[in-house]
């Protein structure tokens, strides 16, 4: 009789199985894609759809460097661009655009400088504007070249030093579009950074 009623007990198990089970989809990516390696990898502002960042990614910085904050000090800051997908066998480039409009924020919480660094600048929030191509930083060329059997490409911003002012921040928005021809990855094409001027 136990035997009887483990079989269809069994059969019930086996079909609610085959019934209820999810099937996972493996995520196929068509084509090469590109994306900003910060923005994959931090939390977007409060009510952005990307990152606003006054820190400079670890690879970015200078080698032996304690000092993280992003200072209108004379400096190269490089912004990885990942690629998502396959490798491709010849280079490419990544089409890039710098934000002209408004300052999409006002102002921005710069955390205090990490302890060691020189020089040493408490945390505030700072009064955000547009950060001028020529004053706060070189103008930047909207493309970048992507090299062959690669999955990092990089866009330099060399940061200008106008002086100090007190409270105060500058904005650069940057966009990858489709310009080049790897194309963005939707969610992971924009990031904002902002220059502590003081």
């Amino acid at each position: 009789m136990k035997k009887l009623l483990s079989i269809p007990v069994a059969a019930l198990i086996v079909l609610f199985c085959l019934s209820g089970c999810i099937k996972n989809d493996p995520v196929l990516v068509e084509g090469a894609k590109v994306e900003f390696d910060a923005t994959a990898l931090n939390t977007n502002a409060a009510g952005f759809t990307y990152p606003i960042m006054g820190r400079i990614p670890a690879y970015g910085r200078v080698a032996n460097t304690t000092d993280s904050t992003l200072r209108r000090y004379p400096q190269t800051v490089r912004i990885r661009i990942n690629l998502v997908g396959a490798q491709l066998s010849s280079p490419g480039t990544v089409g890039y655009e710098v934000s002209t409009t408004t300052a999409p924020i006002t102002t921005f919480a710069m955390p205090a400088t990490i302890g060691g660094q020189t020089p040493a600048a408490p945390a505030g929030t700072l009064a955000v504007s547009n950060a001028v191509a020529g004053t706060d930083y070189v103008a930047l060329s909207g493309k970048i070249d992507f090299p062959a059997n690669s999955s990092f490409g990089f866009i330099n911003i060399t940061i200008l030093n106008p002086g100090p002012t007190a409270g105060q921040g500058k904005y650069i928005g940057l966009k990858l579009n489709n310009s080049g021809t790897i194309k963005p990855s939707f969610n992971y094409s924009e990031l904002g950074l902002v220059i502590d001027q003081r």
